[in-house]
C-alpha cells in the first residue's frame, strides 16, 4: 500500500478518504446498534407483541426475525473489523505525514530541505509552501540537483 503514495498530496488525499471512509463506518455502526435498542422494548417484552399468549410461545429458531437479526449481528461484526483496519490504515497514514512534516522541520538550509522533500515525492508546488519560497526556486534547486548528479556541474 505505501508504494501508492507517490507524493504529499496523494497521503492527504488518502487521508481525507480515509477518513471520511471511518466517519461512514461509525455512522453504520450507530444505526444497526440504534435499530437494536429500538427492537429491545422494554426488558421482557418485544416491540411487535400483542401481549396474548400466543404471542409469547417460542416457535422455531429460524424465524424471519431471528434470520435478520443474525444477519444483523454479522454486518456489525464485519462493520467494527472493517473500521479497525481503516484506523490502523489511517495511523499508518499519519506516521508517515509526520515523519515526513518532522524531516521537513529539522533542517534549516533551504537547498537541502528542498532535496530532501523533492526525494520524499512532494511535488514542486508542496515544497515551495513547505520552504516559503517561490516555485521557481525550487525548479532551480531541483535543475542544479540534476545537474550536480548527471556530473555536469563541478563545483
Amino acid at each position: 500500500m505505501l508504494d501508492t503514495i507517490s507524493s504529499y498530496k496523494d497521503l492527504t488525499l488518502l487521508i481525507t478518504t480515509g477518513e471520511k471512509v471511518k466517519a461512514l463506518y461509525i455512522k453504520s455502526i450507530e444505526d444497526i446498534e440504534s435499530y437494536f435498542r429500538q427492537i429491545e422494548g422494554a426488558k421482557g417484552y418485544k416491540t411487535k407483541t400483542s401481549y396474548n399468549d400466543y404471542d409469547s410461545i417460542q416457535g422455531d429458531k429460524d424465524t424471519f426475525e431471528s434470520i435478520g437479526y443474525s444477519k444483523l449481528i454479522e454486518e456489525l461484526r464485519r462493520l467494527e473489523s472493517m473500521l479497525y483496519l481503516q484506523e490502523c490504515n489511517l495511523k499508518r497514514y499519519y506516521d508517515i505525514r509526520d515523519v515526513m512534516d518532522k524531516c521537513a522541520n529539522e533542517t534549516t538550509d533551504v537547498v537541502v530541505k528542498v532535496s530532501m522533500l523533492r526525494k520524499l515525492g512532494l511535488s514542486q508546488e508542496r515544497v515551495s509552501e513547505m520552504v516559503h519560497c517561490h516555485v521557481n526556486t525550487v525548479q532551480n534547486y531541483d535543475k542544479k540537483e540534476r545537474d550536480r548528479i548527471n556530473g555536469l556541474d563541478c563545483g
